[in-house]
């Protein structure tokens, strides 16, 4: 019975990445038709920052929604942010703005699958990110600026995590005011070991201020620049005495979840494990040889605001679940989905599984961190005010 549960999961994990592709597909045709619709109707100008910045509109006002609850004074209905369907639209349509962009500057539809998402990579959802910061930093939006972190209050006890519960549990809640990072160290002083966690967005803004978990960041971090949120996650490793050779585990939400993916991307840290919860898709690369739990809800649009994953890893294992399937979202709650109380739900059924990949997933962190107790420190980053010359 065992194994005729796994060979119908793997069937049901092929025919779905086989519908994404197909969907993926279609809507890149789509995409770099619109494009060329747009060029010849001279809305805008191909090559200018506005025209480049165009699709990342659309991704910019899909983040600045995703915790309000109406627009233009007309209320959003829950039941529609969180239907799977519109979710698998988002993420195509997401996945799609290379190909407008394509379109727009009159490239062949093959010069765009060349430097494209699904080519090299060269045009994407990254560079309309770039072309939308290009075009809003002129009139005073999305201005990045340099950081401070330090830790607030003593050190804690701390136990280590034994799995993805554990893990989602200490996540700090997207409080403005609030620490926003969280560091436990374990085993010993010549041998330590150590767990970070990152929390959501905090500010949903596009004028930037001192809180560094805002939409600037989102957007910057998506564009692959220097944001905010990853320049204080690294301080605040660094300030904790993290050396370059110290395994890590680390685990974020949303926002954090996309900082937890660049940090382990960044060579400065030695990253064992990471953990995402309700994170952008991300095209990050994720090292070969590190762990990687992503935890999704297919009805959290929030999840699909960064494309489909184009990253190929067998390292990398995907927990889907769809929250309110069996029941209606509640009232008032505009992205019930993609609250970190829903991840943490979600969390503690995975610990529940007796599924291979998963059971390797808890067996390298609770491997990496021992079994013996720690301290655990929180931090808050604050962002100074930008420079003459800050982008």
């Amino acid at each position: 019975m065992a194994q005729c549960l796994v060979a119908a999961a793997e069937r049901y994990g092929y025919a779905e990445r086989v519908a994404q592709q197909m969907a993926l597909t279609h809507g890149a045709q789509l995409g770099h038709d619109l494009g060329q619709f747009l060029r010849s109707a001279l809305i805008f100008g191909a090559g200018t920052p506005l025209g480049a910045a165009l699709p990342g509109l659309f991704v910019a006002g899909l983040l600045g929604k995703s915790t309000g609850g109406s627009a233009d004074g007309v209320a959003i209905d829950p039941r529609l942010l969180t239907n799977p369907s519109l979710v698998s639209l988002v993420r195509v349509a997401v996945s799609s703005l290379d190909d407008v962009g394509a379109g727009l500057a009159g490239m062949p539809r093959s010069v765009g699958v060349m430097f494209g998402d699904e080519g090299l990579g060269v045009i994407g959802v990254s560079s309309t990110a770039v072309g939308l910061l290009a075009a809003a930093r002129s009139g005073g939006l999305f201005k990045e600026g340099p950081v401070n972190v330090a830790a607030v209050g003593a050190s804690a006890h701390a136990t280590p995590p034994t799995g993805a519960g554990d893990l989602a549990e200490r996540i700090p809640k997207a409080v403005a005011g609030q620490p926003q990072v969280r560091i436990e160290k374990y085993g010993t002083s010549e041998h330590p070991s150590w767990a970070v966690y990152v929390g959501g967005t905090v500010d949903w803004n596009a004028v930037a201020t001192t809180e560094p978990w805002d939409l600037t960041a989102n957007v910057t971090a998506i564009a692959k620049q220097n944001a905010g949120s990853f320049s204080a996650v690294i301080d605040a490793m660094k300030a904790a005495g993290i050396a370059p050779s110290d395994p890590v585990v680390v685990a974020g939400h949303s926002q954090g979840g996309l900082v937890a993916t660049q940090v382990a991307a960044y060579n400065r840290f030695n990253v064992q494990a990471v953990a995402t919860f309700g994170a952008p898709e991300s095209r990050v690369p994720v090292p070969q040889g590190v762990a990687t739990l992503t935890v999704e809800h297919t009805d959290d649009v929030v999840t699909a605001l960064g494309g489909a994953s184009l990253v190929d890893s067998d390292d990398r294992v995907t927990v889907r679940r769809e929250v309110f399937a069996a029941m209606a979202p509640p009232v008032g709650e505009t992205l019930p989905a993609h609250h970190l109380d829903r991840y943490r739900e979600t969390a503690l059924l995975i610990d529940t599984s007796p599924e291979t990949n998963l059971q390797e997933f808890r067996d390298t962190v609770t491997g990496v961190l021992g079994s013996d107790p720690g301290e655990a420190v929180l931090w808050r980053g604050i962002r100074l005010p930008p420079g003459p010359s800050s982008q």
